[in-house]
């Protein structure tokens, strides 16, 4: 009888870990990320503290690249 409760404690172990370990990593939103969302809807903020559109990737030292140019 102790294998079975060992093992079923084991199973219910693993599966309350995989949903937790599948969740994406909380995205920052920093106060320059912020601003530039007021500017220009629509982006992520990344792990770097870029904030990044479909057309644009703004960089916190000011700096902004076009992604289709890639300049």
């Amino acid at each position: 009888m102790r294998p079975l409760v060992s093992a079923l404690v084991l199973a219910v172990a693993i599966a309350g870990a995989v949903p937790l370990a599948a969740q994406p990593a909380p995205r920052p939103d920093t106060e320059f990320c912020a601003r530039i969302r007021d500017k220009d809807p629509g982006g992520i903020c990344t792990a770097k503290g870029e904030y990044v559109t479909a057309e644009k990737v703004y960089l916190p030292d000011g700096r902004v690249i076009i992604r289709s140019m890639g300049n």
